[in-house]
């Protein structure tokens, strides 16, 4: 089910039906029901709706809303909407349901990445799709279970996140997982992190622990 009727089914929104027969520019469904195509002067996602010429009876309720969805992170079944706080995301992701759904998380706040939601529609809850902002990044419940643990083993050690995001481990905190961990395992974990830099889940596993 697109996201628009889904969300529509889950939190029960009026439907405003239009007269105009058209392709969506948002979800790019055909419809005989919908909308001229306007946005407001601050709608900064031109380029994600240029297909389409109208917008249909679903998706008028994202676009009168963008501000909420927007500024909300926020997991989508068909039985129910979910916003939630940074805080609670790891959370979520590690208790996602089995269902189809969608999962939104944003960095900046601002961004209007639900134009860009419709590509995270998922079935599994072991390998699915994270929209952040407007990125789509592809995750894998084992893989980010090993991050977790990792992340959270040297986040104890006082390893800042900037450093687990550049991947460079300044000469004492190296010492510091040296004197815990041996030489071995303070090279594997250098490596490790070397290796992680500007890899997607790795990135979204380092913003979800604080």
């Amino acid at each position: 089910m697109i996201f628009s009727k889904m969300l529509q089914k889950a939190r029960k929104h009026n439907i405003e039906l239009g007269e105009l027969t058209g392709t969506c520019c948002i979800c790019g469904k055909n419809t005989e029901q919908g909308h001229i195509k306007k946005f407001s002067a601050n709608f900064t996602s031109a380029e994600f709706v240029s297909n389409g010429d109208v917008i249909c009876e679903y998706c008028k309720h994202l676009v009168d809303n963008s501000n909420e969805y927007r500024r909300t992170m926020f997991l989508l079944t068909e039985k129910e909407y979910k916003p939630f706080k940074k805080d609670e995301a790891k959370d979520i992701i590690l208790n996602l349901p089995n269902e189809p759904f969608y999962l939104y998380l944003t960095k900046t706040w601002q961004k209007i990445g639900w134009v860009n939601i419709f590509k995270a529609y998922n079935t599994s809850n072991k390998e699915f799709k994270v929209l952040i902002d407007y990125d789509l990044v592809y995750a894998n419940i084992a893989y980010l279970n090993i991050y977790f643990k990792l992340i959270e083993e040297l986040r104890e050690l006082k390893i800042p996140k900037t450093v687990l995001e550049s991947g460079n481990l300044e000469p004492h905190h190296y010492r510091k997982i040296v004197e815990l961990k041996g030489k071995v395992n303070a090279r594997m974990i250098q490596n490790e992190l070397k290796i992680n830099v500007n890899v997607p889940l790795w990135d979204l596993a380092v913003y979800l622990n604080d």
